[in-house]
């Protein structure tokens, strides 16, 4: 496939792996890549720089195609240094391309930029495209309501901010929030976008950092076994409704703050919770597309059947005007 993203990118096929922190590592993003798409390993999972420069090199041993890490710019008062650190290190090791995501990425776009990075930035809105849009950012993500993770609180569904994206940006744009496979992809690029970006199909996958229960139990979620937790917080998530959901909604609603929340939010305890096996009380974040996912399978399996599945729906559209 040829579109922009592929081109801008220097990939074969318009297919991103969404940063998943702790669990989209070296051995998902480099299988993403080798496979023709874009593998993103989430910077901030690692405790420190050294760690981080240590995955870097690691993705680098496992494939010679590009990848991507991505840099959660959370808000200054909780880490401003530790971002700048970060963003030093994947300039440093001359990282090919970097996603934001999270605040405005204005202040820290720049280095990236000299450095001769391709940064893209995800949003849940087209105000915000447009302002990363003008910051620089070189490819835009538009995440739908669908979407897992933090899918924002206007919640507007994919189908509307895709079109509408791919009309009023001038930058490439990527769909994500409910695409699983070829059909949901062809839809999207239907609507004008040149790509997509999926999460939740390769989190059931052996090469993501997770464990054998959790796998599993991704199978048995359906499309409306989701809620959104951190409302409250104005930041919204997109989770599994599962009892650690439960709880953290019934503390929202008894007005508990971020200290109180934090035992109950925190990324760190929800993945050791669930590699321990213990699904009930991890916070599992998943998009709406989990009700369409039944199998677990490779990376490369994954991207042999969403091409041929692409490749049928074209020839079925083509069809349809054939008379």
């Amino acid at each position: 496939m040829q579109t922009r993203v592929t081109e801008l990118l220097n990939i074969k096929y318009p297919i991103i792996q969404g940063a998943m922190q702790y669990m989209s590592l070296a051995e998902l993003a480099s299988a993403v890549s080798n496979a023709g798409g874009l593998g993103i390993v989430p910077a901030m999972a690692f405790p420190d720089v050294d760690a981080l420069r240590e995955e870097i090199r690691k993705v680098r041993s496992l494939t010679d195609k590009p990848f991507a890490f991505n840099i959660s710019l959370v808000p200054e008062v909780v880490m401003p240094a530790v971002i700048n650190d970060y963003i030093q290190v994947l300039i440093e090791e001359k990282v090919p391309v970097v996603e934001t995501s999270g605040q405005r990425p204005d202040k820290f776009i720049q280095p990236l930029k000299d450095a001769g990075i391709i940064v893209i930035h995800k949003v849940t809105s087209i105000r915000h495209a447009l302002a990363a849009q003008s910051d620089g950012a070189d490819i835009i993500t538009m995440v739908g309501a669908e979407g897992g993770g933090h899918p924002g609180l206007d919640q507007v569904s994919g189908q509307i901010l895709w079109a509408k994206a791919a009309e009023e940006l001038d930058v490439p744009v990527l769909a994500a929030g409910g695409i699983v496979d070829g059909k949901s992809m062809y839809a999207a690029m239907a609507l004008g976008v040149d790509g997509v970006l999926m999460s939740t199909r390769f989190l059931a996958t052996p090469e993501v950092n997770a464990s054998d229960a959790y796998r599993q139990a991704l199978l048995s979620v359906p499309e409306y076994g989701t809620v959104l937790t951190m409302k409250s917080l104005r930041n919204a998530m997109r989770v599994a409704n599962n009892k650690m959901a439960q709880d953290i909604l019934k503390a929202e609603a008894n007005g508990a703050t971020l200290e109180e929340l934090m035992p109950l939010i925190s990324g760190r305890r929800s993945y050791e919770a669930m590699k321990n096996g213990d699904i009930d009380g991890s916070q599992l974040s998943m998009g709406q597309g989990i009700g369409r996912i039944h199998e677990i399978k490779s990376v490369s399996d994954i991207f042999t059947e969403m091409l041929e599945d692409f490749n049928q729906v074209h020839t079925r559209m083509t069809q349809l005007n054939s008379n």
